[in-house]
């Protein structure tokens, strides 16, 4: 069955290697015939989804996996250990995190962006903390200066050893950022992978 970007709401979505899901030719695939690969955590209501990517229909719409679910209990403990939790744009302490340094971003499958301090305590928090190692759209790092709702982004990359994102995942950072009132006028673009 195909479908259009339309149609996908309700669709049993699946986590291919490199996001294999695109808006215009979508392979619906029902949850008892994955065809081998990772079913989309099936408790999540995909089709609550408020997703929006701009007026083009050209973005691909895959999930991306976390590729070192092995460490993720670790990665948790450590996090948890150092209070770090998600944040969206704007909320308290959303200022400390963006002015100290490099973060973290992802856009989770329900579309939210939210970010985490790249390093806490000398220690590197790992993107999966930002979903709990559930999927994500995409995810990278930023730079991002300002206060008080008044924010740039300097830099932002798709990098993500744990998630992987392909580069033309990219865009939906971006557009996610520029949702939120951050300014990505002349934001660095570093598409770290093919």
């Amino acid at each position: 069955m195909q479908a259009s970007l339309a149609q996908i709401e309700g669709m049993w979505g699946i986590i291919g290697t490199q996001g294999s899901l695109v808006a215009s030719t979508v392979q619906a695939v029902s949850p008892l015939d994955t065809g081998g690969r990772t079913p989309v955590n099936p408790s999540i209501n995909y089709s609550q989804s408020k997703v929006t990517f701009g007026s083009s229909t050209n973005f691909p719409i895959g999930f991306f996996s976390n590729q070192l679910s092995d460490r993720l209990q670790s990665e948790l403990r450590l996090a948890d250990n150092l209070g770090v939790r998600p944040l969206k744009v704007g909320d308290p302490g959303f200022d400390d995190i963006i002015n100290e340094g490099t973060v973290k971003w992802a856009v989770t499958v329900e579309g939210e962006l939210l970010v985490i301090p790249k390093f806490v305590s000398g220690r590197e928090i790992s993107h999966t903390v930002i979903t709990r190692g559930e999927p994500v759209l995409t995810a990278g790092e930023a730079e991002i200066v300002g206060t008080s709702g008044q924010y740039i982004l300097l830099s932002i990359s798709n990098y993500s050893g744990h998630f992987q994102p392909s580069r033309d995942s990219l865009e939906r950072g971006i557009t996610a950022f520029s949702q939120q009132g951050v300014d990505a006028t002349n934001a660095d673009l570093i598409k770290s992978r093919e």
